[in-house]
């Protein structure tokens, strides 16, 4: 098994492998594939709504301070020009097709099997399943990113140089404009991962003297790049020390990750279910698409087991210390996952939450899934390449060989994509394209001539609520109103 710290190509015979633009877009193919598969339905005309995300009509400049001040900032620019239902699902697909394409790239081997086979794992999956339900696109944006900024960090801990530690705040501060939530998923991870790089480097004392200029400029980088929303919220100003300030027990427990009724709570979160929300019954469970969910994770389970296994006897100390940062960070994140919801860790996490405020931010815990939705894209890319090697070496004929690849093949691409079947199609109509009301347009143009308009009534009016023109499985989302409308709501 080779291992490097940039990503590398496997050699390529004939026309695609003489033209090189072709080559490197090669990784792009699967990625967009997997992104049509799941929002191809959603090209249909119509505004993309989830409980969280109530298909802006408009997107506006920010107006507080917030991490997603710059994403919002573009979003308007964008849909300026495309207009703002276009600039909805644009999102939408950046978010499959780059965090697919981050995860195939991110994984640190050669080989096409098991690439796909980690992007696909990475991208459909339970925990993608329900925050596209619940319309959490900035937190599926940061997770989006999240591959790239771990191939960064790889990167870094093996060539500490300026470069690398310039490219890492950026993809680390990438991930914290989106969302602050993965934003300390992110610094967790990259704690852990370090602190392993070293211990498993041959002069560790060196090591860390010849690491520490690159370390310290990445740190000092990403203080400043990230300073416009991480210093107002250390003071209490701002959304997000505003989301932390009003987040106490009772929230804590209503976001408490959930057990699955069978199996318990740890199969369930290994499993990267957990969500609260499964438990709100507004959407049908990805347990249905795929009965057989827990036959695939024991798969997804034991083709990464394999690839850590091989990593971690492997020769090269960087590749180990990667490693296994990775499974301690993903033991880390499943812990905290658990939180509230198992006596082992509610007294750490309850300490957590009173004590370090960023934490407590976090409210859901089923956020932490994402570090292990990571771990397993790159750790079942390790394991699926290794195995289809060693059965390329086995004493078989030809034939014989050839058929036990591609059957070997055909499972690592089948079984992430069994996993994750309910994303597939518009999530099997799950979520639909849905046009607001004609009297919605004629209100806005009566409302819009209005000289000095001021504040406009919306009624009913609920923070949350079931519009009916809303063609979702699950129709109750934040009220679309402000962001329809052309006057203040």
């Amino acid at each position: 098994m080779s291992f490097s710290g940039p990503v590398q190509n496997r050699v390529l015979t004939g026309a695609l492998g003489r033209n090189e633009a072709l080559r490197n877009g090669l990784p792009a193919v699967p990625a967009i594939s997997l992104a049509l598969l799941v929002a191809g339905p959603w090209l249909q005309p119509g505004y993309i709504f989830g409980t969280d995300w109530p298909g802006p009509a408009r997107f506006e400049l920010p107006v507080e301070v917030s991490s997603s001040a710059p994403v919002q900032v573009v979003l308007a620019t964008i849909s300026w020009v495309v207009g703002a239902e276009a600039t909805g699902k644009l999102l939408v697909f950046a978010i499959l097709a780059g965090g697919a394409l981050a995860a195939y790239l991110a994984v640190p081997i050669a080989g096409f099997v098991g690439r796909a086979g980690g992007a696909t794992l990475f991208i459909a999956n339970p925990f993608v399943f329900g925050r596209l339900h619940y319309g959490q696109l900035y937190l599926l944006a940061g997770y989006a990113v999240l591959p790239w900024m771990a191939s960064r960090l790889r990167t870094l801990c093996a060539e500490p140089r300026w470069k690398n530690a310039v490219l890492f705040a950026a993809s680390i501060s990438l991930v914290g404009m989106f969302t602050a939530h993965l934003f300390l998923v992110a610094l967790v991870l990259s704690g852990v991962v370090f602190l392993a790089h070293v211990s498993f480097h041959a002069h560790r004392g060196a090591h860390l003297k010849s690491s520490a200029p690159a370390l310290a400029l990445a740190a000092g980088l990403t203080f400043v790049i990230c300073s416009y929303w991480l210093l107002p919220m250390l003071v209490g100003f701002g959304s997000d020390a505003a989301v932390i300030a009003g987040t106490g027990a009772g929230l804590l427990r209503a976001y408490a990750a959930v057990p699955d009724r069978s199996l318990g709570l740890i199969p369930n979160l290994l499993g990267l279910y957990g969500f609260w929300a499964e438990d709100a019954r507004r959407f049908t469970s990805m347990k249905a698409f795929a009965p057989m969910w827990p036959v695939a994770l024991v798969v997804v389970i034991a083709v990464s087991a394999i690839g850590a296994a091989v990593a971690i006897r492997g020769s090269q100390r960087s590749v180990r210390g990667w490693v296994v940062g990775l499974i301690v960070a993903a033991a880390i994140g499943l812990i905290l996952e658990m939180g509230l919801s198992h006596p082992l860790t509610e007294g750490l996490v309850q300490w957590l939450d009173s004590n370090v405020p960023l934490y407590r931010g976090m409210r859901d815990a089923g956020k932490w899934a994402a570090l292990l939705a990571l771990v397993y894209s790159q750790l079942f890319g390790l394991g699926a390449n290794e195995i289809v090697r060693q059965i390329r070496k086995l004493d078989l004929n030809a034939v014989h060989r050839e058929w036990l690849g591609g059957a070997a093949i055909g499972l690592f691409l089948a079984v992430p994509l069994y996993y994750g079947n309910g994303l597939l199609f518009g999530m099997h109509g799950e979520i639909k394209p849905s046009k607001y009301p004609a009297g919605w347009y004629q209100a806005d143009r009566l409302l819009a001539r209005d000289a000095h308009p001021g504040w406009s009534l919306f009624l009913p009016w609920h923070e949350y609520m079931s519009y009916s023109f809303i063609r979702n499985q699950n129709n109750v989302v934040a009220s679309p109103a402000p962001t329809f409308f052309s006057v203040p709501i």
